[in-house]
């Protein structure tokens, strides 16, 4: 695999470094298993709880409407979940699903959705500017998240700060996120049968949509971006003096970035 190829790169590059830093346990655990020589900090990724919010524009009735926010690559897995959907809808269950992002698989994706019927269920909404992405997160009940592997999903952190329940696989930082059954689901990559029974759970009862979504802006509150910024200034506080202004004016400007 390619992993394998590059490893030694990696490797070489690990040791080069003055720190490194692990978004999730399972992302350190990840670097250990390629060199156990390194030693890595752990420093979770941060959410906004003031712009993503619980606002809640989705009616309690009518339809599910679940989205999805990531790249449209197959490792992301929303193929899975187009599956889901098209055996929802053939169960008579009233469902809709936004897809934001873009990527390589979007010809593919859109190609199933028209072959199973589903254009006037799924919503291919393509890039959507950061200061528009919080309305999205208002207008859906539930976050799906069916990827192989992440760091630690940003979007995951912003849909459960906008008091969605999340349906996810146990991928990267989930385990730090999402505990199955309390603030969401958790499902095995490609498991679309378990997907599915997941989703109609979920549509057939608003009340636990409701009870796991409050349960998610609850969990968030435990990363925030202004914690995350408190570690990274520690940690520059420790760099060679020759280094930290580098790491200074890199922070400043992913801070601007993220503004």
């Amino acid at each position: 695999s390619i992993h394998f190829l590059i490893s030694p790169l990696i490797r070489q590059i690990w040791r080069g470094a003055e720190r490194l830093v692990a978004k999730s346990a399972r992302e350190s655990e990840m670097i250990n298993a390629i060199d156990p020589r390194v030693a890595c900090l752990l420093i979770p990724n941060g959410v906004d709880a003031n712009i993503f919010r619980p606002t809640h524009l989705a009616p309690d009735d009518g339809p599910l409407k679940l989205l999805c926010v990531g790249r449209l690559i197959e490792r992301k897995g929303q193929h899975h979940l187009i599956d889901a959907v098209k055996r929802l809808t053939d169960e008579g269950i009233d469902v809709r699903l936004d897809l934001v992002g873009t990527g390589d698989a979007r010809a593919a994706n859109e190609a199933q959705v028209v072959r199973l019927g589903l254009t006037d269920r799924i919503r291919f909404l393509g890039y959507i500017p950061r200061a528009d992405i919080p309305s999205h997160y208002a207008a859906a009940h539930v976050f799906v998240l069916p990827s192989y592997n992440e760091g630690m999903s940003v979007a995951l952190l912003e849909a459960m700060a906008s008091g969605l329940a999340v349906v996810v696989t146990p991928a990267g930082g989930t385990p730090e996120l999402v505990e199955d059954q309390i603030n969401g689901f958790v499902f095995n990559w490609a498991d679309v049968d378990r997907l599915t029974s997941l989703l109609r759970c979920l549509a057939q009862d608003r009340s636990l949509v409701k009870r796991m979504g409050q349960e998610s802006r609850n969990r968030s509150a435990e990363f925030s971006w202004d914690r995350a910024a408190l570690h990274y200034m520690e940690l520059i506080q420790q760099l060679p003096s020759s280094l930290a202004p580098l790491a200074n004016a890199s922070l400043n400007a992913e801070a601007e970035r993220k503004a």
